[in-house]
């Protein structure tokens, strides 16, 4: 397109003559004038005849070729011959450029805007200044206004919770997931809200969320009719956690001595790590008996509440016998290479500390030398199996089948053999899961007997949950729909509560999440 002149450069399509542009300092001044009709009264709607008198407007707009822009508007004020009218005089209006009481031009406040709703206030105002643009924080702001909610909900509406502070205070984001756009943002996750927001705004027919239970009974008092998709991730997780809970339960399955059985078992040792598991063991268990909380034991004793509640749950033997397994570290492949030298008749701490060095032992002399005194006493751990992580044996139990490697498909066997627990929690989760995947929710039913009957304690646990909500359960392991862009969403909202620092106000937030870019 061929330019006939410098207002179709800069102004084009707008009734405007451009008189001069100068370049001063780093701003361009460009002196311009309306040259279109007058335009309609804004109280009768009727078009002046007259002009009563013109003044001087600045105009903040978009930066050209690197150098602020501000446009010298000589604009005109008309008369409104109208008798009946109570305005006598009004203010012409560029389309396009001006708006009354505004100092800075459509296209740049397009891209304030744009700026607000990625970045918020003081990073927009940043980057303002480094694009050339006149964009102060407070200006920024005013850019945010949140959209209105629309009367109806979506036919298919994803709900989840995101976290103000994570643990104390919560928010609910609302989504439209054929839109995959945000409808509105809740204050908080209670279920009085949520069932108040959609009894004003009725017309879901499919609701995806996860399995908080306020959101369910929110769904059941307001929209009782609407069919409940519980997200099949969240069932997934959930599922996860039964296993892994039960693999730590039956840990001990797997501390199997690598040697012959035959050997008459050790004598606990004595170092100042297990003495501290006995001393603390005997201390959390009398203050759990006067009856205190945990969160008042882990005070007084200057302990996390989650080590206080492990100190509880778990009996001393097993504590003592994890305490030892970590007690040696970078020695522990090693363990049944040194006794069965010791066995033999090398007893010298440097001869076997050079032995090892030579199999790859990269620790120091002390720790074999600690360890070979430990066997003269008669107190040393023997070898002991390598034994697996159980977030390492919920990795092998959840990924598909044809995702493992040899090694590890080995490794999940041999788990497998050693505990019949696990093994049998193995052969329910990979049941669910495949289930899951293939969209045979017609099948439930089946599991969740076969789980609470026959199943380890976590996984019956996880079974009687799915029954609680097993309709909306069922839908999510029938139908496509799913939280996907939900979580999507929430992943958006934490990116930009990072953003906003944790100063800003909730409508602001609710604001920059509402105007999707």
């Amino acid at each position: 397109m061929k330019l006939e002149s410098v207002e179709d450069f800069l102004f084009p399509g707008l009734n405007l003559t451009v008189r001069q542009a100068v370049l001063a300092d780093d701003y361009l001044m460009i002196d311009a004038a309306g040259c279109g009709p007058p335009g309609p009264c804004p109280q009768c709607q009727h078009p002046a005849a007259r002009v009563h008198s013109r003044y001087w407007r600045h105009i903040a707009g978009l930066p050209v070729g690197g150098h602020r822009v501000i446009v010298r508007l000589c604009v005109r004020r008309f008369l409104c011959d109208q008798s009946q009218c109570r305005r006598r005089t009004y203010v012409e209006q560029v389309a396009g450029l001006t708006e009354p009481r505004l100092r800075t031009s459509t296209a740049a406040r397009s891209a304030m805007r744009a700026v607000a709703v990625e970045l918020g206030g003081r990073p927009g105002q940043r980057l303002c200044t480094k694009l050339r643009i006149h964009g102060r924080r407070t200006n920024l702001l005013r850019q945010l206004a949140a959209q209105p909610v629309p009367d109806q909900a979506p036919r298919i509406l994803g709900i989840d919770e995101f976290a103000f502070r994570k643990g104390r205070t919560y928010g609910t984001v609302l989504v439209d997931v054929e839109s995959s756009r945000p409808v509105d943002v809740l204050p908080d996750r209670e279920t009085g809200t949520v069932a108040a927001w959609l009894q004003e705004h009725p017309g879901a027919e499919i609701i995806c969320r996860d399995r908080l239970m306020a959101f369910t009974k929110a769904i059941r008092q307001a929209a009782p009719d609407a069919l409940e998709v519980a997200d099949r991730w969240h069932l997934l997780q959930n599922l996860s956690a039964a296993v892994e809970k039960t693999c730590r339960r039956h840990r001990e399955c797997l501390r199997r001595p690598a040697g012959p059985e035959s050997n008459p078992p050790l004598a606990t040792p004595q170092t100042p790590l297990l003495d501290r598991v006995r001393r603390r063991h005997a201390e959390v268990n009398e203050l759990v008996d006067t009856g205190l909380s945990l969160s008042a034991i882990g005070r007084r004793l200057q302990l996390d509440r989650k080590t206080v509640r492990r100190y509880r749950n778990k009996d001393l033997a097993g504590l003592l016998a994890s305490a030892q397994d970590r007690g040696h570290g970078v020695l522990d492949p090693f363990i049944e290479h040194v006794q069965h030298r010791f066995q033999t008749g090398c007893t010298n701490s440097m001869q076997l500390y050079r032995e090892l060095l030579a199999l790859g032992y990269t620790g120091g002399y002390h720790v074999v030398n600690r360890y070979v005194m430990a066997i003269r006493e008669g107190i040393a751990v023997p070898a002991r199996s390598m034994t697996p992580r159980p977030r390492d044996i919920t990795s092998w139990i959840m990924r598909p089948q044809e995702t493992l490697g040899l090694s590890d498909v080995a490794r999940l066997e041999a788990v497998r053999s050693a505990c019949p627990e696990i093994a049998l929690a193995c052969d329910l989760a990979r049941e669910f899961t495949d289930m899951l995947r293939d969209r045979r929710g017609h099948l439930l039913r089946d599991w969740i007997q076969k789980a609470e009957l026959g199943g380890p304690d976590a996984i019956g646990i996880f079974a009687d949950s799915i029954r609680q909500d097993l309709h909306a359960v069922t839908a999510g392991l029938t139908l496509p729909y799913s939280s996907g862009i939900v979580e999507g969403h929430v992943n958006r909202i934490k990116t930009i509560k990072r953003q906003m620092y944790g100063r800003a106000s909730f409508a602001l937030l609710r604001a920059r999440v509402l105007l999707v870019p």
